[in-house]
């Protein structure tokens, strides 16, 4: 049984050695252009996001609500232009339900979410200084 066990052994010692050169030589599972264009359309996507944020922050109704919270809608808009991932997404649903929300004529909904959306600008500036 021994002897069984080392014939057995040294017969997958070889193909052991042989297979792992070959799987590394297997192509990307991405390749360099499609790549570049998943960038790209992040980019896109993030200018986009950040597009909506300050057009909601350039509205004469936020900028009224921001005064009266004693807030620089100035100093917000430029945090916008640091903010990536999660945080510029999150930002940019609330910006999405605000505009929403002014097309549907649902002025207490504005409200609220602008006062959401200044809150995390708030926070966000807080965190980056």
């Amino acid at each position: 049984m021994r002897r069984l066990n080392t014939i057995v052994a040294l017969a997958l010692i070889p193909l052991f050695l042989f297979s792992a050169p070959a799987l590394a030589q297997q192509p990307g599972v991405v390749d360099a252009s499609s790549l570049s264009q998943a960038l790209a359309g992040q980019a896109d996507d993030e200018r986009a996001q950040r597009e909506l944020v300050r057009r909601v922050l350039d509205r004469a109704d936020v900028r009224e609500v921001a005064s009266q919270m004693g807030l620089d809608v100035g100093q917000a808009s430029s945090a916008v232009a640091t903010l990536s991932g999660d945080e510029l997404s999150r930002l940019a649903g609330h910006a999405g339900a605000i505009e929403g929300a002014a097309l549907a004529g649902g002025a207490n909904t504005i409200v609220i979410s602008v006062t959401t959306l200044l809150l995390l600008i708030i926070i966000i500036i807080l965190l980056a200084d």
